[in-house]
């Protein structure tokens, strides 16, 4: 056993680093992993030891590809974070290491590699908050990142069950506050509306697609309005109506188009954008969404603006606007000519 002191949340503490047998390990319940399965399980009955390892798998795709690295590098390279309890020790950081432990040590139980981990073991007077710095730096910035969803389900846990303020998350994770308010009330609107209806493994990775619901002001802006509603959002995800995630970024033009609207409740979203296309060409051109811009940015130009230009104070403006309409009569010349 080696001794060593390291900083936690601006504070000395001292840690030993041991070689500790599985069966003497426990998962913790509270892993953002584990609490997705919990979220969606159908049973209240409290989770076993195999419950909670199953729940660190099931959706996972990262699973596989971790277990085949350490079975053949023989071991992890970075130890996982313990504190005792009792006789035995529970995890803090390093559930899914610990579970990849233990299915290779069921796949070959005779192998000596897989019969302990190595881990860094905390004094039991550490703090609640010494643990969730530890989880956030080794899963927000480390090297087992969680996924979208899991981290605004521990920033989600920290705000409201650990009362940490939205500053304060801010400096912990080096995010924004408005960042922060938007995963987690997508977190939120996930958790309490969507998980509900649609609980199938796998549905977290939609995540991206409440975060772009929440941060969208014109999407917004049609909530206040009432022409739309969460459940109805739900319910098109829920239906694989979008492809990715950033299709959201574009769904307020597509409801404010009565037909595109229609569109996307009959079909899907792609069928909405091609109806867009139709009076709107910017929906599916990136020329023409620049085309467009451009003319909305020559009426909203301001008035200091019209001024300068107006005055020659710059005068390379009135160059760009001159080929602009040179180019432009040049290209409609030649359509008239067609």
């Amino acid at each position: 056993m080696n001794e060593k002191v390291v900083h936690i949340d601006g504070r000395e503490v001292i840690v030993s680093e041991e070689n500790l047998e599985l069966d003497r390990i426990r998962l913790d319940e509270a892993n953002p992993r584990i609490q997705f399965h919990l979220d969606t399980a159908l049973t209240d009955e409290p989770p076993n030891q195999a419950a909670l390892g199953y729940a660190l798998t099931i959706g996972n795709d990262q699973y596989e590809r971790l277990r085949d690295n350490v079975e053949a590098n023989r071991g992890v390279f970075h130890p996982i974070w313990v504190v005792p309890e009792g006789s035995d020790y529970r995890v803090i950081e390093g559930n899914t290491r610990l579970q990849v432990y233990l299915d290779l040590r069921e796949r070959c139980p005779s192998d000596p590699a897989w019969q302990s981990i190595a881990a860094c073991v905390l004094p039991e007077r550490c703090s609640r908050e010494q643990f969730h710095f530890i989880r956030l730096e080794a899963h927000l910035f480390g090297t087992t990142p969680w996924d979208a969803y899991e981290k605004a389900r521990y920033l989600y846990l920290l705000s409201t069950e650990e009362d940490y303020s939205l500053d304060r998350l801010s400096r912990l994770t080096k995010l924004s506050p408005s960042d922060i308010r938007s995963h987690i009330q997508a977190f939120r609107d996930m958790k309490e509306q969507y998980l509900v209806a649609y609980p199938e493994p796998g549905e977290h990775q939609k995540f991206s697609y409440f975060v772009e619901f929440r941060k969208n002001a014109d999407l917004k802006r049609l909530v206040e309005a009432g022409d739309l509603s969460l459940v109805d959002f739900c319910n098109w995800i829920g239906a694989g109506k979008f492809r990715r995630g950033e299709d959201i970024r574009r769904l307020a033009a597509v409801l404010r188009d009565p037909d595109a609207r229609q569109q996307l409740i009959d079909v899907d979203f792609e069928a909405a954008v091609d109806q867009l296309a139709q009076s709107s060409p910017g929906a599916r051109s990136p020329l023409f969404d620049k085309v467009e811009a451009v003319i909305e940015g020559i009426r909203r130009m301001p008035y200091s603006e019209v001024d300068e230009i107006k005055h020659g104070r710059n005068p390379r403006k009135v160059e760009l606007l001159e080929e602009l309409n040179q180019v432009l009569n040049d290209f409609l010349e030649d359509l008239r000519q067609v």
